[in-house]
């Protein structure tokens, strides 16, 4: 049976590398800077003016800048870009059944569920919640991707293995 190239990565494993990405270069192009200062409009830096567009037609709560959203940004731009990097270097490595970065990567899982939970019941019951549901909440489809994606893959890892030990 010949077996695939040294760096071939599968496809599922790319679109989880690509949305890693995503949110490293969001942690890095806007949290990192919402932490430190309001996105205004003569913000012309990279994506900076897209989210200022986005944030006063559908998010007007991220525009006012509440300090608990100050807090969980500076949080996810610093203390989530490390664990970003550590899931995209395990696909790209396809090292889902390593015990120590499947551990890391499930529990990271758990960190982004809470802060996604946190963020939006938050969100939802302010007086400025989203005027537009769908709109806000289609911005967070590649998070829920890639939580059930990262989830699925550790999950799943070593099944061949894990069957060979309990014929053995």
């Amino acid at each position: 049976m010949p077996s695939s190239p040294p760096l071939a990565i599968k496809a599922s494993n790319l679109l989880l590398i690509a949305l890693q990405a995503n949110f490293m270069l969001s942690n890095l192009a806007v949290e990192r800077v919402y932490c430190h200062a309001p996105i205004t409009a003569k913000d012309e830096t990279f994506l900076l003016h897209a989210t200022y567009e986005f944030g006063t037609k559908h998010n007007p709560l991220f525009m006012q800048r509440p300090g608990w959203m100050v807090a969980a940004t500076c949080a996810s731009a610093y203390g989530f870009l490390p664990f970003n990097m550590i899931i995209a270097a395990t696909a790209a490595l396809d090292a889902w059944n390593n015990r120590m970065l499947g551990t890391l990567s499930v529990l990271f899982c758990g960190a982004k569920l809470y802060a996604f939970s946190f963020h939006h019941y938050m969100e939802l019951t302010s007086a400025s919640s989203p005027p537009d549901l769908l709109v806000y909440f289609g911005m967070e489809v590649p998070y829920v991707i890639s939580v059930l994606g990262v989830l699925y893959k550790v999950a799943t890892a070593g099944g061949a293995e894990r069957g060979r030990a309990k014929t053995s």
